[in-house]
């Protein structure tokens, strides 16, 4: 190990050791930083604490991003073996809490928003003890470490720490700003401008794409999914979109529904939470909710 100043005798700091596991997963500060919801210098300054302490440096700075040294390598395998005991204390803790007040993270796909925001102001009409964060995003948080107590996902089964129903089918159409479509022929979809995902996405509507329109005009190519709906909205061309944003998008018009590519809409918490008060409540509500709005969702 190359050393890096004098090593102290002060013990490792929980903080310090998290950002370094953030970091080395991210091999970014900026993205650490959001994922922590601290600032850059934070995190910075964590991880230089944390390599005093040690005495060795943990990472180094590399055209791709920050990648563990042979003594970070070491560190983040023991600091992840801390983090499941912890994470799994603070569950465990927070699954006895009986009371509805309190903060609950919900993790959604940013094109279920739409859908989700009036449902989550009505609960807090309800429950203003309870306060309701809305983390989205194309990726999934991780709830085993606290990313989020709740979570909406479209997937064929959810994994087996994690507990919930399903709620719905969620449907896929082919959608396009009515002053777009006016006067066109929809029935070859080729003959229609698209919007897509940037060449080389592994996103599941742009491997569509790539297989069933490959001749067709791609003029705006995105990099996320919320400048895809600002497209549609501009006329650059048609796109895939859920039912749950496209049906309710004023202005939007459905070309097609897509059911082979539809997937199974679960509510979804850790099962260490699940006699917690706030969130049992708000998952239950969420249910009945979306079981309401069942026909958007699917685009019946």
């Amino acid at each position: 190990m190359r050393s890096r100043g004098r090593k102290t005798d002060r013990p490792f700091d929980w903080d310090d050791l998290r950002t370094a596991l953030f970091l080395a997963r991210e091999q970014s500060v900026r993205r650490a930083a959001r994922a922590l919801s601290v600032s850059h210098s934070t995190v910075l300054r964590r991880i230089a604490a944390l390599e005093a302490r040690a005495g060795v440096r943990l990472f180094d700075k590399l055209a791709e991003g920050y990648v563990m040294t042979a003594a970070g390598e070491e560190m983040f395998a023991a600091a992840k073996d801390l983090e499941e005991i912890v994470t799994g204390l603070e569950r465990r803790v927070r699954g006895r809490d009986t009371q509805l007040s309190g903060a609950v993270r919900v993790t959604l796909p940013d094109p279920f928003l739409p859908l989700m925001v009036p449902i989550l102001r009505a609960f807090g009409d309800e429950y203003p003890e309870i306060e309701v964060t809305i983390s989205v995003g194309v990726g999934y948080a991780d709830l085993a470490h606290r990313e989020a107590d709740l979570a909406i996902r479209t997937t064929p089964e959810p994994p087996p720490d994690l507990i919930g129903r399903r709620v719905a089918e969620a449907g896929v159409g082919i959608y396009g700003a009515a002053s777009y479509l006016r006067g066109r022929k929809t029935r070859d979809l080729e003959a229609l401008d698209w919007v897509g995902w940037e060449h080389g996405s592994e996103m599941a509507f742009a491997r569509w794409m790539e297989k069933n329109v490959p001749n067709a005009r791609v003029p705006i190519r995105v990099t996320h999914s919320w400048a895809i709906g600002a497209a549609v909205d501009a006329g650059a061309g048609v796109a895939i979109y859920p039912c749950a944003y496209g049906e309710l998008r004023p202005g939007w018009k459905r070309v097609r529904l897509m059911e082979q590519v539809s997937a199974p809409m679960w509510l979804l918490s850790h099962r260490d939470l699940k006699t917690t008060a706030r969130v049992r409540v708000l998952r239950d509500y969420l249910a009945v909710a979306i079981g309401k709005q069942r026909k958007v969702v699917e685009g019946r």
